[in-house]
C-alpha cells in the first residue's frame, strides 16, 4: 500500500514538476535562440530578454496567490488551469511571425508556471513522509534542474535545423501526455475553504514588484533621473502599505511576519540571490559564446551542457547528503565553492574552456546548497507557516530570475557603449557581469555563515 502511495507521489510531483521544466527548457533554448531573435526582430537584447523576464515576472505576480489558490481550489482544478495556460502559449508562440505574439505566448507559460511551481512543492511538502522530504524535494528540484541541461542542447539542435517556432511546437506532444500523467496521480489531502482574496495586498503587491524591477533596470539603462525617483517614491509607498494592509489582514496574500524572523529573511536573502545569478549565468555564458566566440548555437549549447548535467546529479545527491549526513555540510560547501568560482573567473583570461569550467564550477556550488538552503529554512518554521513559506520562497525564486536575465542583458548592453567591435563590448560585458557576481556571492555566503552560527549559538542555549 505504501509503494503504490509513494509512486502515485512520485507521478504527481513528475507531472506538476514538468510544466516548470518545460517552462525553463523554452526559456534556455531561447536564450541561445536570442542572438537570432535579435536579428530577426531588429531589437536589441535589453528588448528581446523580455520573453525571460516577462515569463518570470508574470510567474512572480502569480505565485503569492498560490496560499489562497491552494486552500480555495482543489489540486487537480489548479494544475489543469496550469497545463491549459501553457498549452495554450506554447501553441500561440509555435504560431507566431512578430514578437507582440511570441511574447503574449511566453506570458501565458508565465501563468502556468505561477500556478505550477508552487503547487509542486506544496505536494512534497504535504504528502511526502517526514523523514524523506530531503529525498522528495530532491526529485523535485532534479526535475527543475535537469532543464537547463536540455535546454541548450535541444534550442541548438532544432535552431540548427529549424526555424525558432519549431522550440514552441516540438513540445506539444509533451504538454498533453503530462496532462494525462496528472489526471491520473494527483490526489487531494486537504479540504477546500471558501475564503475570501486580498484585492487590495494584492494590488499593492503586483505595483510594488513591477516598480521595484524597473527601478532596478533604471539603473543600468540609462533613465531619466526624474523617472527613476518617481519609481523609488511608488516602490517605497506602496512596499509600505502593502506591508501595513498585510499585518491587519486575516487572508493575507504573503505572511508578512515570517519577515520578523530574520533568520528566515537572511535564508531567502541568500536563496533569491542564487537564483538570480544561476539566470544570470544562463543568459550571459550561451551569449558571450556565440557573440564574442563566433559559436554556432549547437555548439554553444554543448557547451553548457556538462554544467547544467553536474547541476541536476549533483542536486539529487545533495538531498541524500542532506536526510542522511548533516544539513548544513552541503549549504556551507555549495555556497563557499561559488564565492572561490568568481574569484576564479576574475583572474582567468576568457576562453570558451574557461567559460565552461567556470559554468560546471558555479553549477556544482549551485546544486550542492540551493534546494537544501529552502528546505532547511522551512522545516525550521512552525507547520501552520510552511506553507506560506513556501509560496514566499516560489515568489522570491521567479522575481530573482527575472530580475538576474534583465540585469545581465542591461550590463552586456551598457558595456557596448562606444565600442563598435562586438568581440571587446561582449567581453567587456562579461567582465562587468563577473564583478556583480562576486559580489553578490560573498553576500551569500555571509548570510548562510551568520544564519548557521546563530543557529548554533540558539541550541547551546537550550
Amino acid at each position: 500500500m505504501l509503494m503504490v502511495k509513494n509512486g502515485r507521489l512520485i507521478k504527481s510531483i513528475l507531472a506538476v514538476g514538468i510544466l516548470s521544466f518545460l517552462g525553463i527548457v523554452i526559456e534556455t533554448a531561447l536564450n541561445i535562440a536570442f542572438p537570432q531573435l535579435m536579428i530577426d526582430f531588429n531589437m536589441s537584447a535589453r528588448t528581446i530578454q523580455w520573453l525571460t523576464t516577462g515569463y518570470m515576472l508574470v510567474s512572480t505576480i502569480i505565485i503569492p496567490f498560490g496560499s489562497y489558490l491552494q486552500k480555495r481550489f482543489k489540486t487537480i482544478s489548479l494544475f489543469r488551469m496550469a497545463v491549459s495556460c501553457f498549452l495554450l502559449g506554447t501553441i500561440l508562440a509555435g504560431i507566431s511571425v512578430n514578437f507582440s505574439l511570441l511574447l503574449i505566448g511566453r506570458l501565458l507559460q508565465g501563468v502556468a508556471a505561477g500556478i505550477g511551481l508552487p503547487l509542486m512543492f506544496t505536494i512534497i511538502l504535504e504528502q511526502s513522509p517526514k523523514e524523506q522530504v530531503g529525498m522528495y524535494m530532491g526529485l523535485g528540484t532534479l526535475v527543475i534542474a535537469f532543464a537547463p541541461a536540455v535546454g541548450p542542447v535541444y534550442g541548438g539542435i532544432v535552431l540548427k535545423l529549424f526555424q525558432w517556432q519549431t522550440l514552441f511546437l516540438l513540445i506539444i506532444p509533451v504538454i498533453i501526455l503530462t496532462w494525462i500523467l496528472g489526471e491520473h496521480s494527483i490526489s487531494q489531502t486537504s479540504k477546500t475553504q471558501k475564503i475570501p482574496f486580498d484585492f487590495q495586498g494584492g494590488l499593492l503587491l503586483i505595483v510594488f514588484l513591477m516598480s521595484a524591477l524597473f527601478l532596478l533596470l533604471g539603473f543600468t539603462s540609462g533613465n531619466n533621473i526624474y523617472v527613476q525617483l518617481i519609481l523609488t517614491l511608488i516602490t517605497i509607498i506602496t512596499g509600505f502599505f502593502f506591508t501595513l494592509v498585510e499585518k491587519h489582514s486575516n487572508h493575507a496574500v504573503l505572511k508578512v511576519s515570517l519577515f520578523k524572523n530574520w533568520q528566515f529573511t537572511f535564508f531567502l536573502l541568500a536563496f533569491f540571490l542564487l537564483q538570480l545569478m544561476s539566470l544570470s549565468m544562463s543568459f550571459l555564458i550561451p551569449n558571450v559564446l556565440q557573440t564574442a566566440f563566433e559559436q554556432t548555437t549547437a555548439t554553444a549549447g554543448l557547451l553548457v551542457l556538462p554544467a547544467a548535467i553536474i547541476d541536476a546529479l549533483v542536486s539529487a545527491f545533495a538531498g541524500i547528503i542532506y536526510d542522511k549526513v548533516n544539513q548544513k555540510l552541503p549549504i556551507i560547501f555549495g555556497v563557499a565553492i561559488i564565492l572561490l568560482t568568481f574569484i576564479i573567473a576574475n583572474f582567468l583570461n576568457p576562453s570558451t574552456a574557461n567559460m565552461a569550467f567556470i559554468y560546471i564550477s558555479f553549477m556544482f556550488g549551485l546544486g550542492l546548497s540551493y534546494s537544501n538552503i529552502m528546505t532547511f529554512c522551512l522545516s525550521n518554521i512552525t507547520t501552520d507557516l510552511k506553507n506560506d513559506g513556501n509560496v514566499i520562497f516560489m515568489t522570491a525564486q521567479s522575481y530573482s530570475g527575472a530580475i538576474g536575465t534583465a540585469l545581465t542583458a542591461s550590463l552586456l548592453t551598457l558595456a557596448q557603449t562606444g565600442l563598435k567591435n562586438k568581440k571587446l563590448a561582449a567581453l567587456k560585458g562579461l567582465k562587468l557581469n563577473y564583478d556583480v557576481l562576486l559580489a553578490l556571492s560573498f553576500i551569500v555566503i555571509v548570510c548562510i555563515l551568520v544564519c548557521f552560527i546563530f543557529t548554533r549559538l540558539k541550541n547551546k542555549a537550550y
